[in-house]
């Protein structure tokens, strides 16, 4: 069932371009870096303007975001909606950079590295995260490895719209050492780094209505 549900990514990415060309204004840029506390620096040297196909690298991650679909339902990322709510999703190509497995649980990797850039979700992390190909929540990622992620987002029906643009900010993060109580590696304090401008595309129910007919059919 899953599978079948994840079907609507593939056969949205044969209709929506890799990349959109589109200027972002000054106010955005403001907007989202004061969001994370990284206002002064950012405002004197600003996010890169990334559009959707264009890769970001760090030292933790690359990622790349692909497209942008709006959904009625999409459990299987993990997120769960309220009457009057949709689901923003966002196919990301991510590789872990670094040395060891990465969490994708939230505050984590790909999880606080995509947030939103605007609206009332501003600065917020996905809500839920899978992987592409069997729908897995919260995938660890392996060293060395590009993989597929879906990021989902519960949005409110009057957020977003077929064909509107989606600005996602893309966060850098240190990676920090602890010492004497607090011991081990982690990635933290997450800065803007890069503004994503996608288009967005409405899949509705993302039923793929030739598909379930054909196993309707194999199953009578």
């Amino acid at each position: 069932m899953s599978a079948r549900r994840f079907r609507w990514l593939r056969a949205a990415s044969d209709r929506v371009p890799t990349k959109w060309f589109a200027s972002i204004a000054t106010a955005l840029f403001l907007a989202a870096t004061a969001a994370f506390g990284g206002l002064a620096t950012a405002a004197a040297e600003g996010p890169v303007e990334l559009d959707a196909g264009e890769e970001h690298r760090n030292d933790q991650l690359a990622i790349t975001v692909q497209r942008a679909v709006l959904i009625d339902d999409l459990a299987e990322a993990g997120v769960t909606i309220e009457p009057g709510q949709r689901v923003l999703a966002v196919v990301v190509e991510v590789e872990n950079r670094w040395t060891r497995a990465l969490p994708t649980t939230p505050g984590n990797s790909v999880s606080s590295s995509v947030v939103l850039a605007e609206g009332p979700g501003l600065g917020r992390e996905p809500g839920g995260v899978a992987h592409y190909d069997d729908s897995t929540a919260l995938p660890w990622l392996q060293p060395g490895v590009p993989t597929t992620v879906v990021l989902a987002w519960a949005v409110d029906q009057s957020d977003y719209a077929d064909g509107e643009e989606l600005h996602l900010v893309l966060n850098d993060e240190t990676l920090f050492t602890g010492s004497f109580v607090v011991s081990g590696q982690s990635w933290e304090d997450p800065e803007p780094a890069a503004i994503v401008t996608v288009r967005i595309t409405d899949v509705g129910e993302g039923r793929d209505t030739e598909t379930d007919a054909d196993d309707e059919g194999t199953d009578g």
